[in-house]
């Protein structure tokens, strides 16, 4: 089934096209954006305004043509925040079915803070972690907390930054004592709300939305990086935030489209986003936050799904359900990477002692095993390289950007060479993740060394150390000669990191 969502809110209209596969499963095939600014104005005389409403609708009309070129069965679309509280709001939504042939469902605050929820959850791991989400639209911030089975808190407090740009009017930039105002109002507003989130626990703060996108792209180049592919996953420091609020705020618009990632259209209401941003990561105290690609439109397309397949109980691992559905796009073997990821967990666990690394790690390490194999049909001879490239570029879900490129590098070392100081990807690595990656590396290329054959003939591992030797002994049913001898000759990369000569032996199941 092909499904469209869009998102009617205050700045702009989106729409993403997805091919799904199941309650939980969908593969965005194209997407619009359009930025209107529906909320213009509106928040201060209570009514759309004339261009917007105009603008709005011609890229509505835009989408449904699109839409029918690309045979979708079903549109789903919903309104927010401008069109909900203005007095021509119903009027407006009947011209949009009128003209374009799409019928836009108004939904409250709170409603919209569960379906970003939903599609948040669809990117982010949440799993046995709090998470904080703020989504800052034109005409209201989402305020979400909540684990990967529970939302916990939802509420839409007016700090949109279409509705700030009206309460201030055109003073650009903001004198001292409209900056002082403008800090008042979001501490007075959001403040005691997140400061009750606080004393419940924070284990990651995320930021989706436009808004969040742009300073999050700004202080990325700012720093001289450029995003690999979607900005999901990539964390941004709360430093990088406040120095960059401070610069947007002291400077009027056309200086702050000179900032790297900042374009005109945005311009004229970035700085009340930076200064939302700030200040909600200051009253969290919360030294980071993590940019989501998935928000109201994922989880339109996902609620429609559950209701669909009347799916119960909680999604599947994001992680995981991102990593299996990369492989099955890739062509690749997914009974054998099953298979791989499980030995490579196995011989992890059981050398804990040695290597020393966490559980997260461990994470890792079973979703570099699954994708390991992801370039092997594009080209059999530098498969390693295409498989790093295609982890990178892939689009995976339920990682942080540096999570991304350890998992890729970890396939990349896994079947030859070492890694090295002058390998540019694996320099820009930290001394920690490099650590890292040596370990994992070196765990995988054993594990493949076993399933050599692609018979899955070693079954399990058990691990002993004697005298300064580690000893791997293979559970095997059938012959494993062959997958012995290769893993005997894998072992020099993770035996290096370790400190220890390894041995591989068989035993009988």
């Amino acid at each position: 089934m092909r499904l469209a969502a869009i998102d009617i809110g205050s700045n702009s209209v989106h729409m993403i096209v997805a091919d799904t596969y199941g309650p939980h499963s969908f593969q965005v095939i194209d997407r619009e954006r359009e930025r209107v600014k529906l909320g213009a104005g509106a928040f201060k005389t209570g009514r759309l305004m004339p261009v917007p409403m105009h603008n709005a609708l011609e890229a509505l009309k835009r989408f449904a043509t699109l839409c029918k070129r690309l045979k979708v069965d079903r549109t789903l679309a919903v309104a927010t925040s401008a069109v909900r509280e203005a007095s021509n709001g119903q009027e407006f939504l009947k011209k949009v079915k009128s003209q374009a042939g799409i019928e836009p469902r108004l939904i409250g605050g709170v409603e919209e803070a569960e379906l970003i929820y939903r599609g948040v959850r669809h990117a982010t791991d949440l799993e046995k972690r709090k998470g904080l989400i703020l989504d800052l639209g034109g005409g209201s911030l989402e305020i979400m907390y909540g684990t990967a089975n529970r939302l916990i808190v939802s509420k839409s407090v007016p700090l949109g930054v279409q509705r700030l740009r009206d309460m201030f009017g055109a003073e650009d930039p903001l004198s001292r004592k409209s900056r002082n105002k403008l800090m008042r109002l979001i501490n007075d507003t959001a403040g005691p709300l997140l400061k009750s989130i606080r004393k419940r626990g924070i284990d990651v703060v995320i930021g989706t939305s436009g808004s969040h996108m742009t300073l999050g792209l700004t202080c990325l180049r700012l720093r001289g990086r450029d995003p690999w592919g979607s900005l999901n996953g990539y964390e941004i420091h709360a430093s990088e935030i406040r120095d960059l609020a401070g610069q947007l705020l002291s400077v009027d618009a056309a200086a702050r489209t000179r900032l790297p990632g900042i374009d005109e259209r945005r311009a004229d209401v970035i700085h009340f986003g930076a200064a939302v941003l700030e200040t909600a990561l200051r009253l969290v105290k919360s030294d980071k936050f993590q940019l989501c690609g998935a928000s109201l439109r994922e989880g339109v397309l996902l609620h429609e799904l559950e209701k669909v397949h009347r799916a119960k109980g909680p999604p599947p691992n994001v992680r995981l359900a991102s990593a299996r559905q990369l492989v099955q796009l890739a062509g690749a073997d997914t009974k054998r990477s099953e298979h791989l990821a499980k030995l490579a967990v196995n011989l992890f666990d059981a050398t804990k002692r040695l290597h020393g690394l966490a559980k997260r790690d461990r994470e890792l390490l079973e979703t570099s095993a699954l994708l390991d194999d992801v370039g092997r049909g594009m080209n059999y001879l530098d498969r390693e390289h295409i498989s790093y490239q295609l982890i990178r570029g892939g689009g995976l879900r339920g990682v942080t950007d540096r999570e991304v490129e350890i998992i890729g590098l970890t396939a990349r070392y896994s079947r030859r060479g070492s890694p090295k100081e002058r390998h540019r990807h694996f320099a820009e690595l930290d001394p920690k993740g490099q650590h890292q990656v040596r370990i994992l590396a070196g765990i995988l290329r054993i594990a493949l060394g076993l399933d050599r054959g692609r018979r899955g003939v070693v079954k399990s591992i058990k691990c002993r150390v004697q005298q300064g030797m580690l000893q791997i002994i293979a559970q095997v049913q059938g012959d494993a000669s062959l997958e012995l001898s290769a893993a005997q000759g894998a072992t020099k990369l993770f035996s290096q990191a370790i400190a220890h000569d390894i041995q591989i032996k068989s035993g009988k199941r």
